[in-house]
């Protein structure tokens, strides 16, 4: 049985109790923590990491992205939603959306996600089987499902065949340590009622989580509401599609009537602030939705869109817009906004009894801050300090299931080198058609 003892920690719990052990140890066996405390633990033949100066928290657990589209990063900048999206987009994931460069782009992903403190993501694209595949060499913990859509795609030509592939890659990692499957659906206007009842029936077979983009910009409500007399949240309530298991992406324009919907069925929120306001689709009030009851966690939406992988950026941009949007200092203060990155996103993803904080009996998911660094000091509060002064070069180390994926900003499981020699050769293949 493999032991790794990590010792002279700043150690954030991010438990109920918001627990800080400013030097304190963490005994890890196999993928499981066992001990937390202060002072060092001494423990025969293990592995000891000595953590001076560092940070030790739960690593961010992203919400909601689109990894193979770091293949697209820039590919159609400054553009509305829907013409970004029908226009360039789609057009472009017809011709470079392969099994090959899923699997490079993936990869890709994986090196900026790592390094900038990610150990878990929710993702939502095509050929996610191969996307699991990769997380899983990465080591990595992954939420993953096939997205479902009303019009042919890279991996499926009809629904009927997308359903099939969201099935099979359930039945094949379904109980997997590191890899979980969910069922998604593109969004209410991509979607017919018949194909968004189709994956609510496969997620409830299955007791895995829904993940579906909802209300992301003005237009889409718009459409919706001439089209159905509802809008976005309160259709999806009226079909039966909102309960504990769904994670709505978005959802910037509800209303109080769907602020009330999702609060009363434990719908939860995956935020993306800097895709929403890249797009300029508007900015979600989180901080009133967290106050009706709303489970509110961080995404960073697809490379696309963003254009990075970066949750310490994503978290800071969470915590400062509804200042400045609400006028209030008070609105999601620090520890709010690092609980959405954490926790509140394992709660999103029904996996908060393995993972999104440091505690005994869950799985050793959890990242190395270098705390003692320039820009960083001094720090008269650990979230202040870690949501709005830290950035991704402070993460020295990474840990998921129990091992080092990260070690000294060194990757353990990906060449990087050439896993961006291949992405290189797949972007110039495309320049070489747009000419």
């Amino acid at each position: 049985m493999a032991t790794t003892i990590i010792f002279n920690a700043c150690i954030i719990t991010m438990n109920d109790d918001m627990e800080v052990i400013k030097n304190g140890s963490i005994r890890v066996e196999d993928n499981q923590i066992k001990e937390i405390r202060e002072g060092k633990i001494e423990f025969s033949n293990a592995e000891y990491f000595d953590a001076e100066g560092m940070i030790v928290m739960p690593g961010f657990i992203n919400t909601h992205t689109h990894v193979p589209m770091t293949m697209l990063r820039g590919y159609a900048d400054d553009l509305p939603l829907h013409t970004w999206l029908n226009e360039h987009i789609f057009p472009a994931e017809a011709r470079m959306v392969t099994p090959e460069n899923v699997a490079v782009a993936a990869r890709f992903a994986f090196i900026e996600m790592i390094k900038s403190g990610t150990t878990c993501f929710n993702d939502m694209y095509f050929f996610e089987d191969i996307i699991a595949s990769e997380a899983k060499k990465a080591g990595i913990r992954a939420v993953v499902g096939e997205s479902l859509i009303d019009f042919p795609t890279p991996s499926f030509h009809t629904v009927d065949e997308g359903v099939a592939r969201c099935e099979s890659l359930v039945q094949q990692w379904y109980g997997d340590s590191l890899i979980h499957p969910t069922i998604c659906a593109h969004s209410p206007y991509t979607c017919s009622k018949e194909t968004l009842q189709k994956a609510k029936v496969l997620s409830e077979k299955y007791n895995i989580p829904l993940h579906i983009h909802v209300a992301e910009t003005r237009k889409e409500v718009e459409d919706l509401t001439a089209q159905t007399g509802m809008a976005p949240a309160e259709y999806l309530y009226s079909i039966g599609l909102l309960d504990r298991n769904v994670i709505a992406a978005h959802s910037v324009w509800l209303n109080p009537k769907e602020i009330e919907l999702y609060a009363r069925t434990r719908t939860s929120v995956a935020h993306c602030p800097k895709s929403n306001l890249k797009l300029a689709s508007g900015i979600a009030d989180t901080d009133t939705y967290m106050k009706a009851g709303i489970n509110v966690s961080i995404g960073t939406d697809g490379t696309a869109s963003n254009n990075t992988l970066d949750m310490v950026e994503e978290m800071r941009f969470a915590a400062l817009l509804p200042k400045g949007s609400l006028y209030n200092p008070e609105a999601v203060n620090a520890r709010t906004a690092l609980r959405m990155a954490t926790i509140n996103g394992a709660k999103a993803l029904g996996i908060h009894h393995l993972t999104g904080s440091l505690e005994v009996g869950k799985r050793a998911d959890l990242i190395v801050i270098h705390a003692d660094a320039s820009n960083m000091l001094p720090i008269y509060d650990v979230y202040s300090a870690i949501v709005y002064a830290s950035n991704s070069k402070n993460i020295r180390s990474s840990m998921v299931n129990g091992k080092w994926i990260m070690r000294n900003r060194e990757l353990m499981n990906i060449n990087k080198t050439e896993t961006m020699e291949s992405m290189k050769h797949i972007v110039n293949s495309q320049i070489d058609n747009r000419k």
